[in-house]
Protein backbone atom coordinates (compact mmCIF):
# COMPACT_ATOMS: atom_id res chain seq x y z
CA UNK A 1 0.00 0.00 0.00
CA UNK A 2 1.22 3.28 -1.14
CA UNK A 3 2.19 5.84 2.18
CA UNK A 4 -0.11 8.54 2.30
CA UNK A 5 1.17 11.76 1.41
CA UNK A 6 1.74 14.06 4.43
CA UNK A 7 2.14 18.17 4.55
CA UNK A 8 5.65 17.62 5.61
CA UNK A 9 6.47 15.53 2.90
CA UNK A 10 4.97 18.59 0.47
CA UNK A 11 7.12 20.98 2.41
CA UNK A 12 10.20 18.99 1.70
CA UNK A 13 9.51 18.58 -2.27
CA UNK A 14 8.55 21.99 -2.51
CA UNK A 15 11.44 23.44 0.02
CA UNK A 16 8.95 25.43 2.15
CA UNK A 17 8.10 25.54 5.24
CA UNK A 18 4.90 22.99 6.33
CA UNK A 19 2.77 26.54 7.78
CA UNK A 20 3.12 28.04 4.20
CA UNK A 21 2.11 24.59 2.56
CA UNK A 22 -0.92 24.46 4.84
CA UNK A 23 -1.85 28.12 4.59
CA UNK A 24 -1.60 27.52 0.51
CA UNK A 25 -4.24 24.36 0.86
CA UNK A 26 -6.61 26.67 3.06
CA UNK A 27 -6.19 29.34 0.56
CA UNK A 28 -4.84 31.76 3.27
CA UNK A 29 -4.60 35.46 2.35
CA UNK A 30 -1.17 35.52 4.08
CA UNK A 31 -0.42 33.37 0.51
CA UNK A 32 0.22 34.81 -2.77
CA UNK A 33 -1.55 33.38 -5.50
CA UNK A 34 1.28 32.09 -7.20
CA UNK A 35 2.70 29.61 -4.24
CA UNK A 36 -0.86 28.64 -3.64
CA UNK A 37 -0.57 27.51 -7.71
CA UNK A 38 2.59 26.01 -7.05
CA UNK A 39 1.70 24.32 -3.38
CA UNK A 40 -1.77 22.50 -5.05
CA UNK A 41 -0.10 21.60 -8.37
CA UNK A 42 2.51 19.53 -5.85
CA UNK A 43 -0.78 18.69 -3.78
CA UNK A 44 -2.40 16.87 -6.89
CA UNK A 45 0.24 15.31 -8.22
CA UNK A 46 2.02 13.65 -4.87
CA UNK A 47 -1.55 12.53 -4.51
CA UNK A 48 -2.27 14.48 -1.02
CA UNK A 49 -5.47 14.42 0.54
CA UNK A 50 -6.20 16.34 3.61
CA UNK A 51 -6.86 14.63 6.75
CA UNK A 52 -10.54 15.05 8.22
CA UNK A 53 -10.30 13.99 11.73
CA UNK A 54 -7.06 16.04 12.04
CA UNK A 55 -8.70 19.02 10.85
CA UNK A 56 -11.50 18.46 12.47
CA UNK A 57 -9.47 18.47 16.54
CA UNK A 58 -7.60 22.10 15.00
CA UNK A 59 -11.28 23.31 13.52
CA UNK A 60 -13.87 21.70 16.19
CA UNK A 61 -15.50 20.41 13.12
CA UNK A 62 -15.25 17.52 10.51
CA UNK A 63 -17.95 18.95 8.44
CA UNK A 64 -19.09 15.20 8.21
CA UNK A 65 -22.11 14.06 9.31
CA UNK A 66 -22.91 10.29 10.14
CA UNK A 67 -26.32 9.23 8.65
CA UNK A 68 -27.53 5.09 9.51
CA UNK A 69 -30.79 3.70 7.81
CA UNK A 70 -32.08 0.51 8.20
CA UNK A 71 -32.87 -0.52 4.41
CA UNK A 72 -31.79 1.10 1.20
CA UNK A 73 -34.21 -1.27 -0.80
CA UNK A 74 -37.08 0.81 0.40
CA UNK A 75 -37.67 3.83 -2.16
CA UNK A 76 -38.93 5.86 0.89
CA UNK A 77 -35.36 5.83 2.25
CA UNK A 78 -33.41 6.16 -0.66
CA UNK A 79 -35.73 9.45 -1.10
CA UNK A 80 -34.68 10.30 2.47
CA UNK A 81 -31.39 10.31 1.31
CA UNK A 82 -31.76 12.21 -1.40
CA UNK A 83 -32.86 14.69 0.35
CA UNK A 84 -29.94 14.22 2.94
CA UNK A 85 -27.48 14.88 0.69
CA UNK A 86 -28.39 17.91 -1.08
CA UNK A 87 -29.05 19.85 2.11
CA UNK A 88 -25.71 19.09 3.24
CA UNK A 89 -24.11 19.83 0.27
CA UNK A 90 -25.58 23.53 0.23
CA UNK A 91 -24.25 23.81 4.14
CA UNK A 92 -20.85 22.25 3.26
CA UNK A 93 -20.96 19.04 4.80
CA UNK A 94 -20.34 15.69 3.34
CA UNK A 95 -22.18 12.46 4.09
CA UNK A 96 -20.94 9.24 5.76
CA UNK A 97 -23.83 7.06 5.11
CA UNK A 98 -24.86 2.78 6.95
CA UNK A 99 -26.63 0.64 6.35
CA UNK A 100 -28.34 -1.74 9.76
CA UNK A 101 -30.05 -3.94 7.47
CA UNK A 102 -32.52 -4.37 10.75
CA UNK A 103 -30.18 -5.40 12.52
CA UNK A 104 -29.64 -4.16 15.98
CA UNK A 105 -25.94 -5.44 16.18
CA UNK A 106 -25.00 -3.71 12.91
CA UNK A 107 -26.48 -0.33 14.18
CA UNK A 108 -24.67 -0.32 17.36
CA UNK A 109 -21.42 -0.96 15.11
CA UNK A 110 -22.00 1.85 12.87
CA UNK A 111 -22.23 4.06 15.60
CA UNK A 112 -18.80 2.86 16.96
CA UNK A 113 -17.58 3.60 13.61
CA UNK A 114 -19.20 7.23 12.93
CA UNK A 115 -18.15 8.45 16.39
CA UNK A 116 -14.53 6.67 15.92
CA UNK A 117 -14.17 9.04 12.27
CA UNK A 118 -15.19 11.95 14.16
CA UNK A 119 -18.47 13.09 12.48
CA UNK A 120 -20.52 16.17 13.78
CA UNK A 121 -23.55 14.77 14.31
CA UNK A 122 -25.10 11.53 13.50
CA UNK A 123 -28.68 11.43 11.96
CA UNK A 124 -30.74 7.77 12.16
CA UNK A 125 -33.97 5.95 11.50
CA UNK A 126 -34.09 2.65 14.02
CA UNK A 127 -34.05 -0.89 12.98
CA UNK A 128 -36.91 -2.76 13.83
CA UNK A 129 -34.97 -4.64 16.11
CA UNK A 130 -33.83 -1.86 18.16
CA UNK A 131 -38.03 -0.66 18.39
CA UNK A 132 -38.63 -4.17 19.48
CA UNK A 133 -36.42 -4.50 22.07
CA UNK A 134 -36.48 -0.82 23.07
CA UNK A 135 -32.61 -1.26 23.51
CA UNK A 136 -31.10 2.11 23.50
CA UNK A 137 -28.01 2.39 25.46
CA UNK A 138 -25.35 2.93 22.57
CA UNK A 139 -28.28 5.42 21.33
CA UNK A 140 -27.61 7.38 24.67
CA UNK A 141 -23.77 6.57 24.69
CA UNK A 142 -24.16 9.24 21.43
CA UNK A 143 -25.20 11.96 23.61
CA UNK A 144 -23.13 11.46 26.04
CA UNK A 145 -20.24 12.24 24.00
CA UNK A 146 -22.01 15.22 23.39
CA UNK A 147 -22.41 14.04 19.60
CA UNK A 148 -25.82 15.88 18.29
CA UNK A 149 -28.15 13.26 17.20
CA UNK A 150 -31.20 12.72 15.50
CA UNK A 151 -34.01 10.41 14.63
CA UNK A 152 -36.07 9.94 11.53
CA UNK A 153 -39.08 8.27 10.75
CA UNK A 154 -38.55 5.38 13.39
CA UNK A 155 -37.96 7.06 16.35
CA UNK A 156 -37.67 6.44 20.39
CA UNK A 157 -39.32 8.14 23.20
CA UNK A 158 -36.89 6.70 24.94
CA UNK A 159 -34.19 8.73 24.02
CA UNK A 160 -34.24 12.23 24.68
CA UNK A 161 -32.99 13.90 20.99
CA UNK A 162 -34.72 15.89 18.24
CA UNK A 163 -36.43 13.72 15.70
CA UNK A 164 -38.57 14.24 12.87
CA UNK A 165 -41.44 11.92 11.89
CA UNK A 166 -44.56 11.88 9.14
CA UNK A 167 -47.83 12.39 10.57
CA UNK A 168 -48.19 8.44 10.08
CA UNK A 169 -51.22 8.35 12.06
CA UNK A 170 -53.42 10.75 9.89
CA UNK A 171 -52.04 9.60 6.93
CA UNK A 172 -53.33 6.22 8.02
CA UNK A 173 -56.44 7.43 8.77
CA UNK A 174 -56.94 9.27 6.07
CA UNK A 175 -56.59 7.05 3.54
CA UNK A 176 -58.91 4.37 4.95
CA UNK A 177 -61.56 7.62 5.46
CA UNK A 178 -60.80 7.90 1.73
CA UNK A 179 -61.93 4.08 1.30
CA UNK A 180 -64.85 4.32 2.95
CA UNK A 181 -66.25 7.53 1.93
CA UNK A 182 -65.66 6.21 -2.21
CA UNK A 183 -67.83 3.05 -0.80
CA UNK A 184 -65.82 0.29 0.04
CA UNK A 185 -67.20 -1.64 2.90
CA UNK A 186 -64.81 -4.35 4.02
CA UNK A 187 -61.12 -2.53 4.28
CA UNK A 188 -58.46 -4.69 5.45
CA UNK A 189 -54.70 -3.36 6.84
CA UNK A 190 -51.80 -5.11 5.83
CA UNK A 191 -48.90 -4.28 7.36
CA UNK A 192 -45.06 -5.49 6.93
CA UNK A 193 -44.16 -3.03 9.81
CA UNK A 194 -45.76 -3.99 12.69
CA UNK A 195 -42.83 -4.11 14.82
CA UNK A 196 -41.55 -0.64 13.80
CA UNK A 197 -43.39 2.67 15.45
CA UNK A 198 -44.24 3.79 11.91
CA UNK A 199 -46.14 0.54 11.86
CA UNK A 200 -47.80 1.06 15.23
CA UNK A 201 -49.57 4.75 14.23
CA UNK A 202 -50.18 3.69 11.08
CA UNK A 203 -52.35 0.89 12.65
CA UNK A 204 -53.90 3.00 14.62
CA UNK A 205 -55.14 5.50 12.16
CA UNK A 206 -56.70 2.70 10.44
CA UNK A 207 -58.36 1.53 13.09
CA UNK A 208 -60.23 5.17 14.43
CA UNK A 209 -61.08 5.97 11.28
CA UNK A 210 -62.69 2.05 11.19
CA UNK A 211 -64.33 2.90 14.66
CA UNK A 212 -65.52 6.75 13.35
CA UNK A 213 -67.34 4.81 10.52
CA UNK A 214 -69.46 2.52 12.58
CA UNK A 215 -70.67 0.13 10.55
CA UNK A 216 -67.17 -1.86 9.70
CA UNK A 217 -64.66 -4.03 11.79
CA UNK A 218 -61.07 -4.04 11.52
CA UNK A 219 -59.68 -6.65 9.59
CA UNK A 220 -55.87 -6.86 10.55
CA UNK A 221 -53.17 -8.80 8.70
CA UNK A 222 -49.59 -8.98 9.99
CA UNK A 223 -47.17 -10.21 7.56
CA UNK A 224 -44.03 -9.76 5.96
CA UNK A 225 -43.38 -9.85 2.53
CA UNK A 226 -41.51 -12.82 2.14
CA UNK A 227 -44.61 -14.52 3.27
CA UNK A 228 -47.15 -11.86 2.08
CA UNK A 229 -48.07 -14.12 -0.64
CA UNK A 230 -49.21 -16.87 1.57
CA UNK A 231 -50.70 -15.35 4.59
CA UNK A 232 -53.08 -12.72 2.27
CA UNK A 233 -53.93 -15.75 0.12
CA UNK A 234 -54.75 -17.49 3.31
CA UNK A 235 -56.98 -14.39 4.84
CA UNK A 236 -58.46 -13.51 1.23
CA UNK A 237 -59.99 -17.10 1.46
CA UNK A 238 -61.70 -16.64 5.12
CA UNK A 239 -62.34 -12.75 4.13
CA UNK A 240 -64.67 -10.84 2.17
CA UNK A 241 -63.01 -7.83 1.62
CA UNK A 242 -63.03 -4.75 -0.82
CA UNK A 243 -60.13 -3.28 0.02
CA UNK A 244 -56.57 -2.99 1.54
CA UNK A 245 -54.49 -0.22 3.13
CA UNK A 246 -50.88 -1.66 3.32
CA UNK A 247 -48.06 0.40 5.05
CA UNK A 248 -45.46 0.84 2.27
CA UNK A 249 -45.00 0.30 -1.68
CA UNK A 250 -42.93 -3.06 -1.38
CA UNK A 251 -46.06 -4.40 -0.06
CA UNK A 252 -48.54 -2.96 -1.89
CA UNK A 253 -47.18 -4.23 -5.32
CA UNK A 254 -46.95 -7.45 -3.87
CA UNK A 255 -50.53 -7.44 -2.66
CA UNK A 256 -51.92 -6.72 -5.99
CA UNK A 257 -50.16 -9.42 -7.48
CA UNK A 258 -51.21 -11.78 -4.82
CA UNK A 259 -55.02 -10.67 -5.40
CA UNK A 260 -54.26 -11.07 -9.23
CA UNK A 261 -53.65 -14.96 -8.00
CA UNK A 262 -56.21 -15.22 -6.49
CA UNK A 263 -58.69 -14.12 -9.12
CA UNK A 264 -59.58 -10.56 -7.94
CA UNK A 265 -58.97 -7.59 -10.31
CA UNK A 266 -57.45 -4.89 -9.16
CA UNK A 267 -59.72 -1.96 -8.34
CA UNK A 268 -62.34 -4.04 -9.68
CA UNK A 269 -63.13 -6.16 -6.89
CA UNK A 270 -60.20 -4.55 -4.50
CA UNK A 271 -59.22 -1.49 -4.09
CA UNK A 272 -55.30 -0.80 -3.03
CA UNK A 273 -53.51 2.16 -0.99
CA UNK A 274 -49.99 1.72 -0.10
CA UNK A 275 -47.31 4.28 1.53
CA UNK A 276 -44.37 5.77 -0.42
CA UNK A 277 -45.09 7.73 -3.46
CA UNK A 278 -42.33 6.17 -5.77
CA UNK A 279 -41.32 5.34 -9.07
CA UNK A 280 -42.67 1.87 -9.13
CA UNK A 281 -46.29 2.97 -7.66
CA UNK A 282 -46.27 5.76 -9.75
CA UNK A 283 -45.56 3.51 -13.20
CA UNK A 284 -47.01 0.07 -12.48
CA UNK A 285 -50.03 -0.93 -13.96
CA UNK A 286 -52.78 -0.18 -12.31
CA UNK A 287 -51.09 2.74 -11.13
CA UNK A 288 -51.08 2.95 -7.43
CA UNK A 289 -52.99 5.48 -5.12
CA UNK A 290 -50.48 5.95 -1.75
CA UNK A 291 -49.60 8.09 1.19
CA UNK A 292 -47.11 10.67 0.08
CA UNK A 293 -44.45 11.37 2.72
CA UNK A 294 -42.39 14.05 1.46
CA UNK A 295 -39.38 11.83 2.30
CA UNK A 296 -37.38 14.60 0.45
CA UNK A 297 -38.49 17.71 3.04
CA UNK A 298 -37.60 15.14 5.75
CA UNK A 299 -34.63 14.15 4.92
CA UNK A 300 -33.41 18.07 4.36
CA UNK A 301 -35.25 19.10 8.15
CA UNK A 302 -33.30 15.94 9.59
CA UNK A 303 -29.88 18.06 8.68
CA UNK A 304 -31.39 21.36 9.59
CA UNK A 305 -31.80 20.27 13.08
CA UNK A 306 -28.49 18.25 13.11
CA UNK A 307 -26.28 21.64 11.73
CA UNK A 308 -28.96 23.79 14.16
CA UNK A 309 -27.38 21.64 16.66
CA UNK A 310 -24.14 21.47 15.82
CA UNK A 311 -23.65 25.39 15.53
CA UNK A 312 -26.14 25.62 18.77
CA UNK A 313 -24.27 27.55 22.35
CA UNK A 314 -27.15 26.88 24.68
CA UNK A 315 -28.45 23.18 25.00
CA UNK A 316 -32.24 22.95 24.57
CA UNK A 317 -34.97 20.34 25.24
CA UNK A 318 -35.76 17.92 22.64
CA UNK A 319 -38.22 18.32 20.09
CA UNK A 320 -39.54 16.78 17.18
CA UNK A 321 -40.82 17.81 13.39
CA UNK A 322 -43.80 16.59 12.13
CA UNK A 323 -44.64 16.37 8.41
CA UNK A 324 -47.80 15.90 7.44
CA UNK A 325 -49.02 13.93 4.19
CA UNK A 326 -50.62 14.07 1.16
CA UNK A 327 -53.40 11.21 -0.60
CA UNK A 328 -52.61 11.39 -4.06
CA UNK A 329 -55.09 9.06 -5.81
CA UNK A 330 -54.49 7.12 -9.02
CA UNK A 331 -55.97 3.96 -10.46
CA UNK A 332 -55.66 1.41 -7.92
CA UNK A 333 -58.54 2.82 -6.21
CA UNK A 334 -62.38 3.60 -7.63
CA UNK A 335 -65.13 4.59 -6.61
CA UNK A 336 -68.04 1.92 -5.79
CA UNK A 337 -71.27 3.04 -7.31
CA UNK A 338 -74.77 1.72 -6.66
Amino acid sequence: MATKTTLKAIAEHLNLSISTVSKALADSKEISEATKIVVKNAARELKYRPNAMARGLKNSHTMTLGVVIPNILHTFFAKVLMGMEEEARKNGYNLVTCISNESLEKEKQSLNMLCDVSVDAIIISLTSETQQTEEIEHLNDILYYDIPLVMFDRVSALVECDSVVINDYKGAFDATSYLLEIGCKNVAFLSSLSKTSVGKKRLAGYEDAIKISGNNTPKIINTTLIDLEKNLSSFISANDIDAILTTDESSAIYTMNTLRTNGLMVPNDVSVIGFTDGNLARNYFPSVTTVKQQAEIMGSKAIQIAIENINRKVAKAPSQEIIETELVVRNSTRRITA
